[in-house]
């Protein structure tokens, strides 16, 4: 895959973006509020890599000018909706790129994506709900509130949190599309 973007471009992983996954991912604003721990060592980080290159449901987000990958963007079969044309998205993004309007781009290059790509017919996106960065850029790209799951899953840390959960089906995006 390979999405260009004004900002930046979203395109598959590489393993020689190791290092630039290493830095945002040892950072400890970042893991945490998309629920994973973060990187304790490169050597962790490289499995961790490797398994989202394998998966190819992970893909790197580029910063267009620097050429390096400062986060990274999945879209993945759906685990709570019992429908097979069930997407869901999860991103994360480098602490120094937060609220420059990247995450916002990369979401709506996917959402465009999915919907004009693939044969999803409804695009979810779930936060923690300490997750306030993440609940903007829902409300941004246009995605319907659904509703919280309390006590949704138990953290890397032991703590048991509620999640937030979004959707937009293929019918919403269309009109939306018609009306710009």
């Amino acid at each position: 895959m390979k999405l260009i973007g004004t900002k930046i471009l979203i395109r598959d992983l590489k393993f020689s973006d190791l290092n630039a996954y290493y830095e945002y991912g040892k950072d400890l604003e970042v893991g945490p509020f998309a629920g994973w721990k973060p990187f304790p060592s490169k050597e962790v980080a490289s499995r961790m890599l490797n398994g989202q290159i394998i998966s190819k449901e992970t893909y790197a987000i580029v910063h267009k000018e620097q050429g390096i990958l400062i986060g990274t963007i999945s879209l993945y079969n759906n685990a709570l909706r019992k429908y097979n044309k069930a997407k869901s998205l999860g991103f994360s993004l480098n602490s120094s790129y937060w609220n420059q309007g990247i995450m916002t781009e990369a979401v709506l290059m996917m959402i465009s994506y999915t919907f004009e790509r693939t044969d999803c017919e409804i695009l979810e996106l779930g936060h923690h709900t300490d997750n306030y960065r993440c609940k903007r850029v829902a409300e941004k790209c246009g995605f319907t509130y659904d509703g919280t799951l309390c006590s949704y899953k138990r953290l890397y840390d032991g703590r048991l949190i509620d999640a937030c959960f979004y959707s937009m089906t293929k019918e919403e995006y269309e009109r939306k599309k018609r009306n710009e």
